[in-house]
């Protein structure tokens, strides 16, 4: 069975299973992230989502860096017993693609994903250009998807292009041009399920790439 904090999406004949992590201000059943995992499922990769422990508990405040940590490296866990063998993948919407990544570089070789997808990478604070987090990416040492909005205030665009170069292979780009952190662009009312099934398909086809490549 499983556990009250996740929700478990097989896909039928599935290459991999994708982790996907909620963002700072919801849980993971947000109308995006439920789009997020139909786009993964339909294209043949199973979703676990999760809530991270402040959620949990109804807590608005999101835990400490550590604590987040914990709670992946238990998700990753619980998500290889329902992978029976599939690679795994980690991602999340913000706050929980980042602290995807902040697990991958504490544990390099050993982390327990074969690549990461981020809906949104937080790169700095709103309005804050001059103090961007991205040093911890070149420990990172898996393939990583950055899909991004064009006028995300949570990472401005030409930040994020200076970031993923300087990643190099390792690290790839999925613009939506006008997109802000919602991937929601001015003028163009889409419904957020919609966007995410978009996305998620985005996802799924650069998964299967990675885990058919190796």
């Amino acid at each position: 069975m499983t556990e009250d904090w996740t929700t478990w999406n097989p896909a039928r004949g599935a290459v991999a299973v994708c982790v996907v992590a909620q963002g700072a201000g919801s849980d993971s059943h947000t109308p995006f992230l439920d789009g997020v995992a139909e786009g993964l499922v339909a294209r043949g990769v199973s979703c676990l989502r999760f809530d991270f422990p402040y959620t949990r508990v109804g807590r608005r405040a999101p835990d400490r860096p550590p604590v987040l940590v914990s709670a992946w490296r238990e998700t990753l866990d619980v998500a290889a017993k329902r992978a029976k063998g599939l690679p795994l993948v980690a991602s999340g919407k913000s706050l929980g693609g980042r602290m995807a990544s902040l697990l991958a570089a504490e544990e390099g070789q050993a982390f327990a994903a074969r690549a990461l997808v981020f809906f949104g990478y937080p790169l700095h604070a709103p309005g804050r250009f001059d103090a961007p987090r991205p040093e911890h990416l070149a420990r990172v040492t898996v393939p990583m998807l950055f899909i991004e909005g064009t006028a995300d205030a949570l990472a401005r665009f030409d930040l994020v292009q200076e970031t993923v170069r300087s990643l190099g292979k390792v690290a790839r780009l999925h613009t939506v041009e006008g997109g802000d952190h919602s991937f929601r662009v001015r003028g163009r009312k889409r419904p957020d399920e919609e966007i995410g099934r978009e996305l998620g398909a985005v996802a799924a086809d650069f998964i299967r790439d990675v885990v058919g490549s190796g």
